[in-house]
């Protein structure tokens, strides 16, 4: 196994400071795995230390050294998109689940994504749907299944009758 060198855009002081000071998770092992890099310590060293693979650690110098300090953050942060419902729609939608569906039956992730697409003409998909149908407070309603053997309601009042104690 090649030892990885590191490139020093930092000093093994300030990476420790970024180490210690860093906030979100992702970015303080991150940090974390530069800084006993840059202390002299082998792979395998920081991967007794850290738990990280080999492949982890291989990549992130090889990307630290070719990018920098831009390469520790964590760009999922970034990757936000706008809802699909603005606050007016949303909650239309909220007035619309609160009644029975137009199809009958029970509000299920289908129904809700046909109701964005002809009321509001957004495409969304059903688990996106599903999102909204949760978020905005509701739950799957489901009632109880009977068991295949039940009792008639006839048998069960013969039953109740027949069981009473005088």
């Amino acid at each position: 196994m090649r030892a990885a060198s590191l490139i020093p855009h930092l000093t093994t002081k300030e990476l420790e400071q970024a180490y210690r000071q860093a906030e979100r998770p992702v970015e303080r092992s991150r940090w974390q795995i530069l800084w006993l890099k840059s202390k002299g310590k082998s792979i395998p060293e920081m991967i007794e230390a850290t738990g990280f693979s080999i492949t982890t650690i291989s990549t992130l110098i090889r990307t630290y050294n070719a990018e920098g300090v831009t390469a520790v953050s964590d760009k999922r942060q970034f990757n936000k998109s706008k809802p699909a419902l603005n606050a007016e729609q949303q909650e239309a939608l909220v007035q619309a689940l609160q009644s029975p569906p137009e199809s009958g039956g029970l509000w299920t992730s289908k129904k809700v994504q046909h109701y964005i697409q002809e009321h509001f003409d957004i495409e969304v998909t059903e688990p996106c749907a599903w999102g909204y149908f949760s978020r905005l407070g509701f739950t799957l309603q489901v009632p109880r299944p009977t068991h295949v053997q039940a009792a008639s309601p006839e048998e069960q009042e013969h039953f109740v009758k027949k069981s009473k104690r005088r």
